[in-house]
């Protein structure tokens, strides 16, 4: 009878484990990592380096994906955290020194304002495709704008699961 309760009880707990194709990444971070790393954008770009497309920490050259493993990370979150680390140790802060004085940060931004749709990038209030609403807001030059979409869609996908 108790073996019959601990494997309901199982059953419930493995129906709840993390689907990494609908976690939040940057949620996951802030709420898991955040208290010893910090924000994981700084982290990533003080931390970490790319070498030759392959994500390094001063620790850990040789295997990256293996210490995530054994860091506090679900194993289906291992190889996305690493991927939004590569990311963001690959890209300049122009989203902090450029958009961070009205939106505090990307995610934020994502994941109350963005959506994707048919592979596009839309404002969830607006319903216009952000490359459009962006050659009118935050005083970008035409040629920010590409890099501004890429930042956002990606960091859409990381905070909404849609790898």
């Amino acid at each position: 009878m108790h073996i019959t309760a601990l494997a309901i009880v199982l059953a419930i707990l493995a129906s709840m484990t993390t689907d990494a194709t609908a976690a939040d990444l940057h949620r996951f971070w802030d709420q898991t990592c955040a208290e010893c790393h910090g924000h994981s954008a700084d982290f990533s770009r003080r931390f970490l380096t790319v070498e030759d497309g392959r994500l390094t920490g001063r620790h850990h050259k040789d295997d990256l994906l293996g210490f995530l493993g054994n860091h506090h990370l679900p194993p289906d979150l291992v190889v996305p955290v690493h991927d939004m680390l590569l990311a963001q140790a690959s890209t300049d802060p122009r989203f902090r020194d450029k958009c961070g004085g009205c939106h505090e940060t990307a995610a934020g931004l994502a994941r109350g304002s963005l959506a994707i749709q048919d592979g596009v990038l839309y404002g969830k209030e607006t319903a216009r495709p952000v490359a459009e609403f962006l050659r009118r807001h935050g005083r970008l030059q035409p040629g920010e704008i590409p890099f501004f979409v890429d930042l956002l869609t990606r960091v859409e996908r990381e905070v909404h699961g849609n790898r």
